[in-house]
């Protein structure tokens, strides 16, 4: 067994975010026995939330180690819910997280909630748009009392849709433990892994001892662990073989009864049959005994021999059970065992008699209408198949976008030609909203090969371009768009891509841009969205502000006419675009608009772009910390799903945090791995890397790479020149930090608000321009630009007032920013001040404070921070327990005086 994992609460570590949790008694080594995995999962459980996977083959053990910590979590004061993923469950939208719900039914406080959701779910079918699935499952677990233990077993048959919601929810449900089995690890971040290995000749040699009551022969054991290749579940059924067949005796008489294996195909006819049925119906969800009229129907049975034979079944072992009142089946390779028995033919007529009988039944809601596609696809006609399979991706392309693309794709499979390109265009976009680039990318290709030019055509090629440029294959996209440009309806959004990718390659692009531009008026609504990002994109990277501005006022207007799904992707690439250029406060307004219609759809963060765009606005806002924790786990879950290009832009933001914190090994690290292949990329890179070689005091390094970087786009170069502004400063080499601010000036002039007032800091610094400081504080306040701000203090506090430079101080203290605070501390000692010791306060608690001495009231705070105003009183209350203050007006006072 393996055990490896890493927790947000955890100090940080020489062997970086990644770094193994420690487990209790097993030293430096990951533990090998159940009882040290379970004492490390006792621990790892008392600081939710909290995600943990457990991975092995077939009958291992994952859903025994599962149920054990069930129980353990349960002793712990959990709520245990647990669920279950099917072998069809690839297009069952939240079938196993709906599963595992379902006991909320039982709590009052949670049984509307529970209702609303589901009833979100099944209301798909009418094209309602009610609050994301993931958003109300949310909302639901925070509304319990106590601790949740959420558990799904076999995940890696999940929906896409589920595995993105467990993955969702530990950010949002502080108390929350996300659990789950799975024979190959699916594509989320997990706090914790545990790894299951086959057993050892002597934990074999254990294990046949505790079945037989004595200890086996040498020769026995070796026979065990030979064909069970150390599978407990198999070494089981090995050991029960050998009773049965007398070939060794026990000392438990229950025993005698045989192997299930060897049991499975010598039941009576009936009872066989009836299995068979079992197994299938299994692979969408568990058999209930009100299901066995309709079973033994087409088991052919009547109904006295199927109660025989169901009761059989039970009796055996083969069947039992669950905590929910269904029955299923002891292990899933009884079930797989049964269901291989299945002849083709046999296997069809069994799945089609299934789906007539859930169609006589009624198909009310989603989760009904998708179990009965599944078994029609399996068992019905190539024309009722497809269908059923048309609508199950209709049903659930608002809220579940994989299990959309799932079906779209399996629905092309029996489709005409004619029909085909548009199934495989609409699985590629279904894709694509999910966030799965190299499938997108996959199914467009397949589109394109069968799709006549037009609109469908173009649409699939700018899907196609988006895809492969969050890849990270920038040449790929240039020559999709390039390509397709000759067969498309109208150019207008292929030029605007083709524009900014050329631009981040360092290749010609002006002319593509204008040529975009020139086309806006005659493109079509559905394509604007598309066409006014990548040229919003484009200008802020060529460093042309205003040409930014008109892009983004063009796109959130022409999106504000758009469906929700446009107005969502018009938001939140505004946002983005905004974020990205240190307009703090207008990108969070943005994606408080944007969180309100995701609340209606089952998607957004398209290619990790929201993912972004909040690491960014938290770093604006001196929310480092939070930023470092959501860009370690959302990295992980970008990678997993190729999407290289936001994976290298989330990792440039924790570098830059790293970097302004003096954490340069941690930086290092990160700067080893190779960035993306294009100039934007590698200019960036060289920037990081250059400011890392000057904290650690190599002048020369730094130097080169900032000629290297100088190679770069003018939205680069600015960061270029601010370092060289300090770099030389710094030195006392005031003419050539004059001539390197001058320059930075210049390039500044057309472009970001946040390279502007990086000039004018600079400008301020080495010209001593007290006014160009000042007009830079009051920008970075009001925008809640918490680094910015004290930046601007210590300009402000070097040429003027000395009290700035005891606030730069607290600043810089609270966002950990320890060179800075060094700087500051030397700057108030050489103005005869000294450096108030900490008070303790959070950083949050620290904004709470500033807030309040800017005469904010409660509510105010709470709209400021996106806070409830309950959580802003606790706030309050730790700052006077920690200060020993007693009024807001003491607190003022005393943050005025720079004592807090």
């Amino acid at each position: 067994m393996t055990v490896t994992g890493h927790h947000e609460d955890a100090p940080p570590s020489a062997a970086g975010p990644e770094a193994p949790l420690r487990w209790p008694d097993a030293g430096a080594d990951p533990p090998a026995d159940r009882p040290a995995i379970l004492r490390g999962l006792e621990t790892a459980l008392l600081r939710p939330p909290l995600t943990v996977l457990i991975q092995g083959e077939a009958g291992i053990g994952k859903s025994h180690l599962l149920a054990e910590t069930e129980a353990l979590a349960t002793t712990m004061g959990y709520r245990v819910l647990h669920g279950q993923a099917r072998d069809f469950g690839s297009g069952l939208a939240y079938a196993s997280l709906a599963d595992a719900l379902g006991p909320l039914h039982a709590e009052p406080a949670a049984r509307e909630p529970l209702k609303e959701l589901l009833d979100a779910i099944d209301q798909a079918a009418l094209g309602v748009t009610g609050a994301a699935p993931a958003v109300r499952t949310a909302n639901l677990l925070e509304s319990l009392p106590g601790r949740t233990f959420l558990a799904i077993d076999d995940l890696h048959l999940a929906d896409a849709d589920t595995v993105g919601a467990l993955s969702y929810l530990p950010r949002r449900v502080r108390g929350l433990v996300v659990a789950g089995t799975a024979r190959r690890l699916p594509a989320m971040d997990a706090d914790l892994v545990v790894r299951l290995s086959p057993l050892s000749l002597e934990e074999v040699a254990a294990l046949v001892s505790g079945l037989l009551g004595r200890v086996p022969s040498e020769a026995t054991v070796r026979r065990v662990h030979a064909e069970s290749r150390g599978n407990p579940w198999f070494a089981r059924e090995a050991v029960l073989t050998l009773v049965q067949g007398g070939a060794v005796q026990s000392a438990f008489p229950g025993d005698r009864r045989g192997a299930i294996l060897s049991r499975l195909f010598q039941r009576d006819q009936g009872g066989r049959s009836l299995a068979r049925v079992l197994a299938a119906l299994r692979r969408t969800r568990p058999a209930s005994t009100t299901d066995l009229p309709a079973l033994a129907e087409v088991a052919g049975l009547d109904a006295a021999d199927a109660e025989r034979a169901f009761d059989g079944l039970v009796r055996d072992g083969l069947v039992e059970p669950t905590r929910e009142g269904a029955y299923e089946f002891t292990h899933p390779l009884v079930a797989e065992a049964l269901y291989a028995d299945l002849g083709p033919a046999e296997r069809r007529r069994v799945h089609a008699r299934i789906a007539e009988l859930l169609h006589r039944q009624g198909l009310s809601g989603t989760r009904r209408v998708l179990e009965w596609a599944t078994h029609v696809a399996e068992g019905g006609s190539s024309a009722e198949a497809l269908t059923a399979m048309l609508r199950a991706a209709e049903l659930t392309r608002w809220t579940a976008p994989l299990s959309a693309a799932h079906w779209y794709g399996r629905a092309a499979e029996p489709a005409p030609t004619e029909e085909r390109g548009v199934l495989l265009s609409r699985q590629a976009l279904s894709y694509w909203k999910g966030s799965r680039p190299a499938d997108a990318l996959a199914a467009g290709q397949a589109a394109l090969a069968v799709l006549a030019p037009g609109r469908r055509h173009t649409r699939t090629a700018q899907t196609m371009v988006n895809a492969a440029h969050a890849m990270g294959r920038y040449e790929v996209a240039v020559s999709i768009a390039a390509e397709q440009l000759p067969h498309a309806d109208d150019p207008t959004a292929l030029l605007a891509q083709q524009a900014v990718i050329s631009t981040q390659l360092g290749l010609p692009s002006a002319g593509l841009a204008e040529a975009a531009w020139r086309a806006l008026p005659g493109c079509p609504a559905q394509d604007l969205v598309i066409a006014l990002s990548a040229l919003a994109g484009d200008a802020i990277i060529k460093a042309r502000w205003e040409e930014t501005e008109r892009a983004l006022d063009a796109l959130l207007s022409a999106s504000a006419a758009l469906p929700p799904a446009g107005r969502l992707a018009g938001l939140e690439s505004a946002a983005h675009i905004l974020a990205s250029a240190g307009a703090r406060t207008r990108a969070l307004d943005l994606l408080s608009q944007a969180e309100q219609i995701y609340r209606g759809l089952g998607w957004h963060n398209i290619a990790g772009q929201h993912t972004r765009t909040m690491a960014v606005v938290r770093r604006l806002g001196g929310e480092w910390e939070h930023a470092l924790r959501d860009i370690r786990s959302d990295a992980v879950a970008l990678t997993e799903a190729g999407l290289w290009e936001n994976v290298a832009l989330l990792r440039n933001i924790e570098v830059d945090i790293l970097l302004d914190q003096g954490r340069y090994d941690e930086a290092g690290r990160l700067l080893a791995d190779p960035p993306p292949n294009c100039v934007l990329q590698l200019s960036l890179r060289a920037v990081f890397k250059a400011r890392r070689a000057l904290g650690l005091g190599d002048r020369g390094t730094a130097a080169r790479l900032l000629d290297e970087a100088a190679s770069g786009p003018p939205d680069v170069r600015h960061r270029e020149f601010a370092i060289r502004v300090n770099m030389h400063a710094t030195a006392g080499e005031l003419d050539a930090a004059r001539a390197a601010a001058t320059a930075l000036a210049e390039t500044a002039r057309t472009g970001t608000p946040r390279a502007r007032m990086s000039a004018e800091l600079a400008g301020a610094m080495v010209f001593g321009d007290a006014a160009a400081a000042e007009a830079a504080l009051e920008t970075a306040r009001a925008d809640g630009l918490r680094f910015e701000e004290g930046k601007a203090r210590l300009v402000l506090g070097a040429l003027a007032d000395g009290s700035h430079l005891v606030r730069a101080h607290a600043i810089f203290t609270d966002l950990g920013a320890a060179p800075w605070r060094d700087r500051a501390a030397r700057a108030m000692r050489q103005a005869g001040l000294v450096p108030s010791p900490s008070t303790g306060l959070t950083p949050v608690e620290r904004r709470v404070v500033e807030l309040v001495a800017e005469g904010m009231s409660n509510p105010q705070i709470a709209d400021e921070l996106h806070y409830s105003r309950k959580t802003v009183e606790v706030y309050l209350s730790r700052v006077y327990a920690k200060t020993g203050l007693r009024s807001r007006v003491e607190l003022a006072l005393a943050h005025e005086r720079g004592e807090v």
